[in-house]
């Protein structure tokens, strides 16, 4: 026997909204945190700052302003119509500028400096599931290892160095990308890692075996070497 099953019993993603009070130098698509307690029904809110720790975690996002304190936020649900160019199935964090960031994004937190916090996933170009998480230091599921970090290129657009030293050989060791292609490992394959101020110094430095195309999307994995 098959079941049939009704749609209409089917559990819909739930939209949480709140009315809050909010920072004239809020603006819609902010993340935001809760800064005070509530103001009679008001949440008291104010756009995060990735840089510093007390700032988050982010709570939601400012979908609407009636006026320049007065504002609507969302905090878990489906939100659409306040992004554009979102990529369907990809995960998006708090951003350097409060915004949402994905890896390659020039807002994108940057290792040792930000805190990384995951905010939810585009259902489409223009669509949002809000899903918040905790946020960690360094690396969006772990404090011990770094993971798509945006790497530039020196003058030389073979040559890398990374803010941080990392630890190179064994499980720790890097991992580069090349346009969303992991490289090989080796001067005989894609590149080589290398420590700038000499033996013992500690690993900063990628070295590419071949010539990039430009304007190439680049991150890096890897563990501190701390």
């Amino acid at each position: 026997m098959v079941t049939k099953l009704n749609a209409a019993s089917v559990p819909r993603s739930e939209k949480i909204l709140g009315r809050a009070n909010c920072l004239a130098t809020d603006s819609i698509s902010d993340c935001v945190r809760i800064r005070a307690p509530k103001t009679g029904n008001r949440f008291e809110v104010e756009k995060v700052d990735i840089g510093v720790s007390g700032s988050l975690p982010s709570v939601a996002i400012v979908i609407r302003k009636y006026s320049a304190t007065d504002c609507i936020v969302q905090f878990h649900g489906p939100l659409k119509d306040i992004y554009t160019g979102l990529v369907s199935g990809s995960s998006y964090v708090v951003g350097s500028d409060a915004k949402l960031a994905r890896i390659g994004d020039a807002n994108y937190p940057v290792s040792g400096v930000d805190f990384f916090q995951f905010m939810g996933v585009a259902t489409s170009d223009e669509e949002f599931l809000i899903h918040p998480l905790q946020a960690t230091f360094g690396g969006l599921f772990t404090s011990a290892r770094f993971f798509g970090q945006a790497l530039t290129p020196t003058v030389d657009p073979q040559i890398f160095i990374t803010s941080l030293k990392f630890k190179h050989g064994g499980i720790d060791t890097e991992i580069v990308n090349y346009n969303g292609q992991q490289l090989l490992d080796g001067t005989v394959n894609d590149d080589s890692a290398s420590e700038s101020g000499g033996v013992g110094t500690g690993y900063d430095t990628i070295s590419l075996t071949f010539t990039p195309r430009p304007l190439s999307n680049w991150s890096i994995d890897y563990t501190p070497d701390v």
